[in-house]
């Protein structure tokens, strides 16, 4: 589903680099995790990968598709298969729109379908997130945390995306609040088949849904296979050193 190959990138005139020679892939139905301290480049490969960023070397490649070949329609046809979901609902989220408003925002914009068909889907993305129907009619402020990330979730599912990426998408929420979050991720991704990019800072946090594990210190990935492997056979001393600061029982 998606594949990176040597993937560099940065900012500023000078060109400073943050990710260089980034190789990843992602299938369908995959769930893999991104994991590194912040600062480390996580972030800028997620704009990488959903387009918000050029990248100054390498290939991205989405179904088969290098992303940056693509125009015009060919591109506005390509930002419906790979959708994004930040870190804090709360400064992703309008305050001026309801949820409902929120929802069908992306679907008006893509122009799918009329607007009893987008009733109909927002209705259907509620109860995808576990939201009751009256959510629908409420605005950011008046939502918890775990609620606006849902909202934020189901936003993002919207126009039925192959390529899920999450950046850091439970750092903000309480540890309980946390579960139920990558509970339903998880449940979302079975039920719907799209691969995930899950990135996070914590370890422990990755290994609850990952399916395999990336590690990247300094802007590359120094280490990555199955999840199992990763935590308890880890080969690179940055891994071991994430494992040491996890916390146990």
């Amino acid at each position: 589903m998606l594949e990176i190959e040597g993937v560099s990138a940065g900012y500023g005139r000078a060109g400073t680099t943050v990710i260089e020679d980034v190789t990843l892939r992602v299938a369908a139905g995959e769930i893999v995790g991104l994991v590194g301290e912040s600062g480390c480049g996580k972030s800028t490969l997620a704009r990488v990968v959903t387009g918000l960023h050029r990248p100054s070397a390498g290939t991205v490649r989405v179904a088969g598709v290098d992303v940056r070949a693509l125009r015009g329609k060919a591109l506005r046809a390509h930002r419906r298969q790979v959708q994004m979901v930040f870190q804090d609902p709360y400064l992703s989220l309008s305050p001026r729109q309801t949820v409902r408003q929120a929802l069908t925002e992306p679907l008006a914009i893509h122009r799918v379908g009329d607007a009893r068909s987008r009733a109909a889907r927002v209705s259907e993305l509620l109860e995808l997130v576990e939201l009751d129907p009256q959510v629908g009619a409420r605005r950011r402020g008046q939502l918890s945390g775990g609620q606006q990330q849902r909202v934020a979730i189901a936003r993002a599912l919207a126009l039925e995306p192959r390529l899920l990426v999450c950046d850091e998408p439970v750092t903000a929420l309480d540890v309980s609040v946390q579960a139920k979050v990558l509970n339903l991720l998880c449940d979302l991704r079975d039920r719907l088949d799209f691969g995930c990019l899950f990135i996070a800072h914590d370890l422990a946090v990755v290994a609850q849904l990952a399916d395999r594990i990336a590690v990247m210190s300094r802007g590359r990935i120094v280490e990555q296979g199955p999840t199992a492997d990763v935590t308890t056979d880890p080969r690179h001393p940055y891994t071991r050193l994430l494992l040491s600061a996890t916390p146990t029982m």
